[in-house]
């Protein structure tokens, strides 16, 4: 029969519980890192942004106002719900910035404004490179004898 010291099953619970809880945290920090990186984030924010495109593509053409009204209010909302996503994305990876910026701008401008952004944004995440996209000024008119011919952008890189 084995003795068991006054304290000694205290202390073996403690230590087996400590163990318990540090094992499932780790589990826990593993687990959540997965999926979690921009890419991923910007991703599940997009598939909201494309949820809220296609309403607001049917409000559009709808036949009826009150269902072209359901649609529309449904579709902010989806993008309002993509407002987190992105900003998380941004967080873990700063090149989704614009993503999250353009989200930012529901309800100061109309979704017609942002469907262009979005649809780049989105479409670039969608992307296997991981590059988010980099919007580049439109090329300006060369003055000094160019003939009216657009110059280069001049942005590194391109």
């Amino acid at each position: 029969m084995r003795v068991i010291p006054a304290g000694g099953l205290r202390r073996r619970r403690v230590l087996s519980g400590g163990a318990a809880i540090l094992a499932a945290a780790g589990i826990a920090l593993g687990l959540g890192a997965c999926g979690n990186d921009g890419l991923s984030l910007a991703r599940q924010a997009c598939v909201k942004v494309d949820a809220s495109l296609e309403l607001y593509h049917h409000s559009a053409h709808a036949t009826d106002p009150a269902t072209a009204a359901r649609e529309q209010r449904q579709a902010t909302v989806d993008l309002e719900e993509a407002l987190p996503l992105a900003a998380q994305a941004n967080s873990a990876d700063p090149q989704w910035n614009p993503l999250m910026t353009t989200l930012q701008e529901v309800g100061r401008n109309s979704e017609g404004h942002l469907v262009a952004a979005l649809r780049a944004q989105c479409n670039q995440a969608a992307q296997p490179n991981e590059q988010a996209p980099v919007v580049s000024p439109q090329p300006s008119v060369a003055t000094g004898g160019a003939g009216g011919r657009s110059s280069p952008s001049t942005l590194p890189g391109q």
